[in-house]
């Protein structure tokens, strides 16, 4: 990639150099994460949310719903904080 300077202005800003541009792939509003390792500051380019679609999958058409018991330990918790909460 070479060598590319940026300069620091009076408000702490930086212009991305456009090999830089063109070897992240980034475009106008997109995200950078910065870290320092060891003294080194690294950029990495965030993903877009449109560029994270489909890496969830779907959960299968038997699988347990959020407000259902998933396991008899479960039914055993809600009886105890019944107990506990003087409810029945």
């Amino acid at each position: 990639m070479g060598n590319s300077v940026s300069t620091i202005t009076s408000k702490f800003q930086i212009t991305l150099p456009e090999v830089v541009r063109q070897k992240l792939q980034v475009e106008v509003g997109e995200r950078i994460q910065w870290e320092v390792h060891a003294g080194v500051l690294v950029g990495r380019r965030l993903p877009a949310l449109s560029e994270l679609a489909g890496c969830l999958k779907a959960a299968p058409a038997n699988a347990p719903r959020a407000n259902e018991s998933t396991s008899p330990w479960a039914a055993q918790a809600a009886a105890r904080d019944r107990r506990i909460m003087g409810q029945k």
